[in-house]
């Protein structure tokens, strides 16, 4: 991987490139208007701030629709029935209770506008919201942590843009810290404004430590982007367990009502007879749809993260470090570089063979999902070169560069690995007497007693998948063991966890608040314990390694722990 664009040059595209970049050019044109229609020039400098501030007026239609949205599609539920039958008049119904729906909307959406406004005084910035109970939240400009842009499709074709503005607070504040309805210039200006005085207020000197110089008129410092090329391969190396459940609910459902309309699946009568011609050629049949099923996941994997990736862009500036991606719904995360607990470079199976990896940071923040990632994670790079890896973090977040080149990591023993492999095989045998249970239940009591063809099929297919399912964890767990990593530097820890999924976790030793040792009786048996960290980030994605020799866990202890 090459970065996309550096030191503010944009990339030379060759080849096929070519096509595939104008295409996301022209898309991105289309789709993300630079201003919205009551945007003018010179609204988007940072004067125009200045004093109370409301939404653009274009929002009122905004969340009028996403309040009749719901509603317009419960009437059309409704109507279901009438449009199978062929009624012209319910699609007439349809509109005209749309249109009532809307227009009911528009004044609760208006007073919901009028009531809520933002300004930036020297305290922070002050959200005001409320029309009988008035609520005054003000946000300290040190306390922020990150800032996300948010546009759906509806907002990014009108050119509003909603600010996200995340203090790390225990409990999430909700919408009382969004600022909805920006223009998109007013957006960037705002988002500018908020880290200039965050700069302004002063932040603690363990935040400052190798932090350089602002650059004269706060240019990025490192921009990087994917080229059309990487982007395809971003998004057809990362396949989801969601993708593959989902295109299996899709082909089970598809293929039964099929066999139900063929009058194939007649329980009472030709159940026996299907049987008896389908079980010839049922392993094929069982490894052709297993096989479609894993071609669609990945096929729906690749869409979603084709748009989930298109248009990525990072740039590090001197306090901060703005990710930026999507293609329907476009995201904009802003964090404060100063405030990064820990970093992650995971990969899956297939970017492992061939050597790229997900990066990914965390920042203290408040509970909750943000444009699909946990709140605390905030993706820099979605198909890094491992071989590129310290380069684009020393551009990125110099304080974790340089880490796993210098790190000396020691390995689990072979007990963890028999403990390994009996914790993903415990399970199986329940599970099996439990199929077993089931089968002598339905045929002692005859509640399928109709359906009696059915049962040894469904029963062979059970015990299969249960030993496909308890090869895959035991593989799962052998890889784990042989892939789990730990160590330290003189400041940072580093723990790799994981089987199929491999996590890189790189923490500095200012961001731990918690190591802790623990042994259950078994444990202490084998000599082994149980290490888990924590930092403000408050989770605990890839901070724990199971089964480490006792002897090495107590000397991380003592490397974590204060000198005297």
């Amino acid at each position: 991987m090459t970065p996309g664009e550096k030191d503010g040059r944009p990339p030379v595209p060759s080849g096929s490139d070519v096509g595939l970049a104008d295409l996301e050019r022209e898309v991105e044109r289309l789709t993300v208007p630079e201003r919205s229609l009551f945007e003018r020039a010179d609204d988007a400098t940072p004067a125009a701030l200045a004093g109370p501030h409301r939404a653009n007026p274009l929002s009122v239609l905004v969340e009028a629709l996403k309040m009749a949205s719901g509603l317009v599609a419960l009437v059309a539920f409704g109507l279901m029935g009438d449009f199978f039958a062929g009624d012209a008049g319910a699609l007439v119904t349809l509109v005209a209770a749309a249109v009532a729906i809307f227009v009911a909307c528009l004044l609760p959406s208006f007073v919901i506008w009028r009531s809520r406004t933002w300004e930036l005084t020297d305290d922070g910035l002050v959200v005001c919201r409320g029309l009988l109970n008035r609520r005054r939240l003000t946000i300290p400009y040190e306390h922020i942590h990150t800032v996300s842009m948010n546009s759906a499709l509806l907002e990014r074709v009108i050119g509003l843009v909603t600010l996200d503005l995340d203090t790390g607070a225990a409990t999430s504040e909700g919408d009382a810290s969004k600022v909805g309805g920006l223009r998109a210039g007013e957006a960037e200006a705002l988002r500018a404004e908020l880290f200039r005085r965050k700069r302004a207020t002063g932040a603690p000197a363990g935040e400052k430590d190798g932090a350089p110089e602002p650059a004269p008129g706060d240019r990025p410092l490192a921009t990087f982007t994917l080229a059309g090329r990487q982007l395809a391969l971003a998004a057809a190396s990362r396949v989801s367990a969601a993708s593959q459940a989902a295109a299996l609910v899709i082909l089970l459902v598809n293929g039964l009502n099929q066999l139900i309309e063929w009058g194939l699946l007649d329980l009472a009568g030709t159940g026996d007879q299907l049987m008896a011609a389908m079980t010839p050629a049922l392993i094929p049949l069982v490894a052709a749809f297993a096989l479609t099923v894993v071609a669609l996941g990945a096929l729906v994997s690749f869409v979603v993260n084709l748009v989930r990736y298109a248009g990525y862009r990072v740039e590090r500036y001197t306090d901060r470090v703005v990710v930026e991606r999507g293609l329907i719904s476009r995201s904009s995360r802003t964090l404060a570089a100063g405030r990064v607990q820990y970093v992650t470079v995971t990969q899956g199976v297939i970017r492992r063979a061939i050597g790229y990896a997900e990066v990914s940071a965390w920042v203290v923040a408040a509970p909750g999902e943000a444009g699909g990632e946990p709140s605390g994670s905030v993706m820099l790079h979605p198909f890094v070169c491992l071989d590129e890896l310290d380069a684009f973090l020393a551009e990125v977040l110099p304080a974790h560069a340089g880490v796993l080149g210098d790190v000396e990591l020691g390995r689990l023993g072979p007990v963890a690995g028999r403990r390994a492999v009996v914790r993903a095989a415990l399970w199986w045998p329940f599970a099996t007497a439990l199929f077993l249970g089931a089968h002598w239940l339905f045929g002692f009591s005859g509640l399928l007693e109709g359906a009696g063809w059915l049962l040894e099929p469904l029963l062979v297919v059970a015990v299969a998948l249960s030993a496909i399912f308890l090869v895959a964890l035991v593989a799962d767990a052998l890889l784990a063991w042989r892939g789990a990593r730990y160590g330290h530097t003189a400041r940072e820890l580093v723990l790799v966890s994981g089987g199929f999924t491999r996590r890189t976790a790189i923490v500095p030793r200012a961001r731990l608040q918690r190591m802790r040792v623990s042994q259950s009786p078994f444990q202490r048996r084998a000599g082994v314990a149980m290490l888990s960290v924590r930092t403000a980030a408050g989770t605990e994605e890839g901070l724990s390694l199971r089964d480490v020799p006792v002897a090495e866990a107590d000397a991380l202890l003592a490397w974590f722990r204060p000198q005297s």
